[in-house]
């Protein structure tokens, strides 16, 4: 490792052989550059640092006190070019993220395996909840991001990155509102059996901004906080549930589920990454939010192209 100053080099070689001219030879350069160097060094400390006695140089008690701080200096500066060449060749780094429970189900793994396979030195911490538990721990400290559908964050915490999501109706293949591609009005979805989302979820909290009169219907035929059970229930009956893409989109794919986009204006939403104000960034946690942002616009692509508006 490259030492922090010229002057601390002879100065710690010095001390360890006890001699000019041993420190010079190991360190190949001249008596005299290295003596300059400590007596530059002593100059700048305002005191002798050595006793120069007849037999070479021995430190003193305010040299004693200098080695102590110099080395300890280096060895600051070795490990932090150390942490530093780590983050850029990403060799080592960890994230540390909150996310929602059926972003950690459904869309996480995919993102960490993607990451691992090029940096397989950077470890994860994922931690799930609903948006207002996962921009508390932003606050607290215990997380370094979360991810969750845009909600006002608390003090201290920041929005820094935002990626389109669209809600839309989950059907089983063979209902009604899975035929045709065009987008579903969500006042055209009242007259079917709903499996909704529990009223303290954000999907919930949506759908009845968007249309008032969900409030009014009274209790659905299912509610939960669980988008396995919506899922599940909607594949093998007649009933419906509105999720986004990145809920359903291995089950659209494998043919068990159907999706169509509302046409309401409200249902064009955003997944927003928060972290706390001023905080910076490190190196493995751009790389992760890079692959989650990528992996959510590719399903978000992929839906668009057979959503049209009627």
């Amino acid at each position: 490792m490259p030492a922090i100053s010229q002057a601390f080099r002879c100065f710690d070689e010095v001390a360890r052989r006890g001699s000019v001219r041993k420190a010079a030879e190991t360190l190949h350069l001249t008596p005299a550059a290295v003596n300059q160097q400590v007596l530059n060094f002593e100059q700048l400390v305002g005191v002798p640092l050595f006793d120069r006695l007849p037999r070479g140089m021995q430190l003193n008690s305010a040299g004693e006190i200098m080695i102590a701080a110099v080395r300890r200096s280096q060895r600051d500066f070795d490990s932090a070019l150390s942490q530093v060449e780590d983050l850029r060749a990403l060799r080592r780094g960890h994230v540390n993220a909150g996310v929602s429970h059926s972003t950690a189900e459904y869309l996480l793994p995919g993102v960490i395996q993607s990451v691992q396979r090029s940096h397989p030195g950077i470890t994860f911490s994922v931690r799930s909840g609903n948006g207002e538990a996962l921009l508390r721990w932003v606050a607290n400290g215990e997380v370094d991001v979360a991810y969750c559908l845009r909600r006002q964050p608390p003090p201290g915490v920041e929005e820094v990155r935002a990626v389109p999501q669209h809600l839309g109706v989950v059907t089983a293949p063979g209902h009604p509102l899975a035929q045709g591609g065009a987008l579903v009005r969500l006042r055209d979805c009242l007259e079917y059996p709903l499996v909704m989302m529990s009223p303290d979820m954000e999907l919930r909290t949506v759908l009845e901004r968007v249309e008032p009169r969900f409030a009014r219907l009274g209790r659905p035929l299912v509610e939960t906080g669980s988008v396995p059970m919506v899922r599940q229930l909607v594949a093998g009956s007649q009933a419906i549930g509105f999720l986004i893409p990145e809920n359903v989109d291995a089950d659209v794919r494998a043919g068990t589920l159907a999706w169509r986009g509302l046409e309401d204006a409200g249902a064009h939403l955003h997944s927003c990454v928060y972290q706390r104000a001023g905080h910076t960034t490190s190196v493995a946690m751009g790389l992760f939010l890079a692959e989650l942002e990528a992996a959510v616009n590719d399903i978000q692509a992929r839906y668009a192209k057979v959503q049209r508006p009627a």
